[in-house]
């Protein structure tokens, strides 16, 4: 259209606004490409189920945060479940996964996706490769993925249908406290109001027709094994294991040797070997938290002496104000304490013992227990008491230490025509 637009205006002359040129085209089908109806898939009970994912900003503990929300739904009765993750990837798919299988008591014969990374290794459509991973777990259920084509979006319009739904009713006007808050009410959502609404397309709800759809889904296997990984990770010195920015303590016994992590949905655990070192609930981080210390894990810090130092007693035999201050320093200095006490000894054995004393009830007035602080106050006043010079003028070449610290005698300035008075003037 751009150029046919520049070819009017150099070969023809004919110079029309763009907009003008574009309408005339699309009126008449020119270089518009005809609309397609959607079409419309049909799939039998217990045949195909839809996954997939979609970002959200949600208000979480008064904050903005980005959520993931994973979809799976039933192409027959559309019986939904969705679960929202701060992070999702292979790990957490198959979690979700697992979760929903669960909820559903089976599987479905196929799962349509995206090409998405988390369950394709490469390739897009019908040539794309599940990783070794993912067809491990669906040996395990007994389904298989389905990636759609490139730009097939009716594919997998009925999970992409259902986000809408989320995102129009379930997360408007609604808050939450932190992430398990939010999962629990979507869990209430689908029971009381997702799954119970009548479909006008269909003519009933989806858990009606999950009544018909359930005997034929593919059972779970007798024992679902919990999801998991394993890492390997290095105990610090201070006593903590990190994964994935959070810090989970480990016994005293382990310090800088190498432990095995194995995290699951909802708890972390550290192993040595066969022994079982520590249990920890997974951290997100949502409410601010980032560390986990179990008891009997906790640093012990060095104790102050039981015994009265010595030189607490000779600073409260001063009495005055000095028995006071002493009780307050203790508290505003907690563990610092004794290292203050031998401070404000090594003052009192510099200075007289009323400066000192002068110098501790004016910081004590004004709330100081730095022991720096009462230095300073008490060079001060020392200052001021002994090195101030005198403001009255004085005549310091007659007096007796300016006579006798003068190396030479006064000149003789008489052979000059000046009198000494005149000179001293």
């Amino acid at each position: 259209m751009v150029r046919v637009w520049e070819e009017m205006i150099l070969q023809y002359g004919v110079s029309v606004p763009y907009t003008t040129l574009t309408r005339f085209c699309r009126e008449r089908g020119i270089g518009v490409l005809e609309k397609e109806r959607a079409g419309r898939i049909v799939t039998g009970p217990g045949v195909e189920m839809q996954h997939d994912t979609s970002p959200y900003t949600i208000v979480i503990g008064g904050k903005k945060v980005k959520r993931q929300c994973a979809s799976l739904v039933l192409g027959y009765s559309r019986r939904l479940y969705i679960r929202f993750y701060a992070k999702f990837d292979r790990f957490a798919c198959k979690v979700f996964l697992t979760e929903a299988f669960k909820a559903l008591g089976g599987t479905c014969g196929q799962c349509v996706i995206d090409n998405s990374h988390v369950v394709i290794v490469c390739g897009t459509g019908k040539n794309a490769q599940v990783s070794p991973e993912m067809e491990a777990f669906e040996k395990r259920f007994g389904f298989k993925f389905l990636a759609h084509e490139l730009g097939h979006a009716d594919r997998s319009g009925k999970v992409e249908r259902d986000f809408w739904y989320v995102e129009r009713n379930f997360l408007a006007g609604r808050t939450f406290k932190d992430d398990a808050d939010l999962n629990l009410q979507a869990q209430a959502w689908l029971d009381e109001k997702a799954d119970v609404r009548q479909m006008r397309e269909l003519g009933a709800s989806p858990r009606e027709l999950f009544v018909a759809e359930r005997p034929h889904l593919t059972l779970l296997p007798l024992y679902v094994p919990e999801v998991y990984q394993i890492h390997r990770r290095e105990v610090d010195a201070y006593g903590y294991v990190h994964l994935h920015a959070m810090r989970y303590s480990a016994p005293v016994k382990s310090l800088g040797q190498g432990v095995t992590v194995r995290e699951s949905d909802k708890e972390v655990v550290l192993l040595q070997g066969q022994e079982e070192l520590a249990r920890h609930p997974k951290l997100t981080g949502a409410d601010g938290c980032n560390q986990s210390t179990l008891p009997g894990h906790e640093r012990r810090g060095r104790r102050l002496p039981s015994t009265v130092l010595p030189e607490e007693t000779r600073l409260r035999g001063l009495g005055g104000v000095m028995p006071e201050y002493l009780t307050r320093l203790k508290a505003d200095r907690g563990s610092h304490y004794a290292w203050s006490l031998r401070r404000l000894y090594g003052l009192l054995c510099q200075h007289r013992t009323e400066d000192f004393l002068r110098a501790v009830a004016k910081a004590g007035e004004h709330g100081l227990f730095d022991v720096r602080r009462v230095e300073t106050i008490l060079l001060g006043d020392l200052a001021r008491q002994e090195y101030l010079l005198p403001m009255e003028p004085q005549d310091y070449e007659d007096s007796e230490g300016f006579i006798k610290g003068s190396g030479t005698q006064p000149s003789d300035m008489s052979q000059y025509g000046i009198e000494e008075d005149d000179h001293a003037q």
